[in-house]
């Protein structure tokens, strides 16, 4: 039996389709269509694991195969990998809006190609754990009401069955006990927003429902998902009972973290990526609008990145990657962004700048030189010691008429002109 991940790869070009096939034929069992129309009706026959798909093609494009996939129930989750030799923000930006689940530019770099292709299927395989794992816990749950509970308010009590007891790892000495042992179980974090739609429900809006920690005896906390509603009230509406049941959803909340740390961060540095500047750049756009204030995007391109790959070898290539990567991150406060966008490319998001607008680019400029003298002490790749530099386009944003897309095409252009002049540098662009 073949248990290697199906993936489709849908490319007119067969010299492409033919370095997809000599490259991931070992891994994977690759499926190839020269044409959307062709991927479509292969991938309706069975059921692709992940889909290669070539932006420009004639007739039916990348962008509106994609849009066909996504229309077809048997199809729409799918993962998508945009792999094409446009390498221009919009049309990213656009297969990001589509749904795709990554973008890779040609000519292909054969391991970054499998590295990404396993990330996302590992995503995909934990959303599939993930929904299988719910639908688990919803059939236990109402054949056998694991970890009940009821509140009893005219004596203050609540009482519980084993298994609430057994998921907290408490002795049956504890089912029954005062409300106020419970309230000291929430972890402190999460009282406040248990209180308040506790509160809501016992005034009568609505049942409640509330995904917080509790401490376990052994001293950690467990993710519970806690569910109830008033059964008994008084002829004045007053809530006499309550009841309720909780469920272990820690290993839910572990596969949903692991999901949000593969989508939303670069595996070499731990840096925001791409997908996750995008989110929080929009968010920085959103509050200077509201609070009148500046941000600041800075695009750095490590000078020379090339020749240390092809003269020491991609190991050490990545060495100085992680490095910058820190370096970056104790320049900025903690409101700030550092973020890799692949390759040798960081940008770095500074928010909450005061204006007036003079003001604020000298405050940039001043993080930007920081940055500059930061990249430019010597580093040690191992045994190697070597010396880097950044070139750096920096660009004000305030909200006003702004977009996600100019932004980063402001910035990008001031670092190609922090290029031209001669490296190591910093260029800003006029607003």
């Amino acid at each position: 039996m073949n248990n290697k991940p199906r993936i489709l790869a849908i490319d007119d070009t067969p010299t492409n389709l033919y370095t997809l096939g000599m490259a991931l034929a070992g891994e994977f069992d690759l499926q190839i269509a020269s044409s959307g129309p062709e991927g479509l009706m292969m991938a309706r026959e069975s059921s692709p694991d992940l889909i290669l798909l070539d932006v420009m093609m004639p007739g039916m494009d990348g962008f509106e195969t994609c849009r066909r996939f996504k229309a077809e129930p048997a199809l729409a989750n799918t993962p998508i990998i945009f792999v094409t030799a446009l390498s221009d923000l919009e049309s990213e930006l656009s297969g990001l809006l589509l749904g795709v689940a990554d973008y890779i530019t040609k000519p292909f770099k054969v391991e970054l190609v499998k590295l990404r292709i396993r990330n996302i299927l590992r995503i995909s395989s934990l959303s599939q754990e993930l929904k299988a794992s719910e639908e688990c816990l919803r059939y236990v749950m109402e054949a056998t009401g694991e970890g009940v509970w009821d509140w009893r308010m005219t004596d203050g009590a609540v009482h519980h069955n084993a298994s609430w007891c057994q998921i907290l790892g408490l002795d049956l000495s504890f089912l029954t006990h005062p409300v106020e042992a419970f309230m000291e179980l929430i972890h402190p974090e999460d009282r406040a927003g248990v209180q308040r739609v506790l509160g809501a429900c016992l005034a009568g809006e609505g049942n409640y429902a509330s995904e917080h920690r509790l401490r376990h005896t052994c001293g950690h906390y467990v993710w519970v998902a806690d569910r109830g509603r008033v059964v008994e009230r008084a002829t004045t509406g007053e809530p006499l009972r309550m009841v309720g049941s909780i469920a272990n959803i820690t290993e839910r909340k572990r596969h949903e973290a692991e999901i949000h740390h593969l989508a939303y961060f670069d595996a070499l540095t731990e840096l925001p990526n791409r997908r996750l500047l995008i989110e929080r750049l929009q968010q920085a756009i959103i509050r200077n609008q509201r609070s009148k204030q500046f941000g600041a995007l800075m695009f750095l391109d490590m000078d020379r990145f090339k020749q240390l790959n092809d003269t020491h070898g991609h190991a050490k290539g990545d060495q100085l990657l992680i490095e910058v990567g820190r370096r970056l991150s104790g320049c900025i406060r903690e409101q700030d962004t550092v973020a890799r966008l692949g390759g040798d490319e960081f940008v770095v998001m500074l928010e909450h700048l005061a204006g007036p607008a003079d003001d604020a680019i000298a405050n940039a400029r001043g993080v930007g030189y920081k940055i500059l003298d930061t990249l430019n002490a010597p580093y040690r790749l191992g045994e190697l010691p070597y010396a880097s530099t950044p070139s750096i386009g920096l660009t004000l944003f305030s909200g006003k008429e702004d977009s996600v897309d100019g932004i980063l095409k402001r910035a990008d252009a001031a670092m190609y002109a922090a290029k031209a002049a001669g490296r190591n540098t910093l260029r800003e662009a006029n607003i």
